[in-house]
């Protein structure tokens, strides 16, 4: 059975992974931690939980 050539295109991919706000830059950030606490973290929720934390907590303040 003779092989065809089909001639569409798969569809365009964006590189990288999505923005999480619209026009947000993010970096990355490095943390150690025990395997329990990995695990846990994963349980909280993850990325999502630590940055809503950030998000929620008040400025500390400032030192003369």
């Amino acid at each position: 059975m003779p092989t065809t050539k089909t001639t569409t295109k798969p569809a365009a991919k964006r590189p990288g992974r999505p923005s999480l706000q619209e026009g947000a830059e993010t970096v990355p950030v490095t943390i150690r931690m025990t395997p329990p606490q990995k695990d846990k973290l994963a349980r909280l929720g993850g990325p999502q939980w630590v940055r809503t934390k950030i998000d929620k907590a008040p400025e500390p303040e400032k030192k003369q």
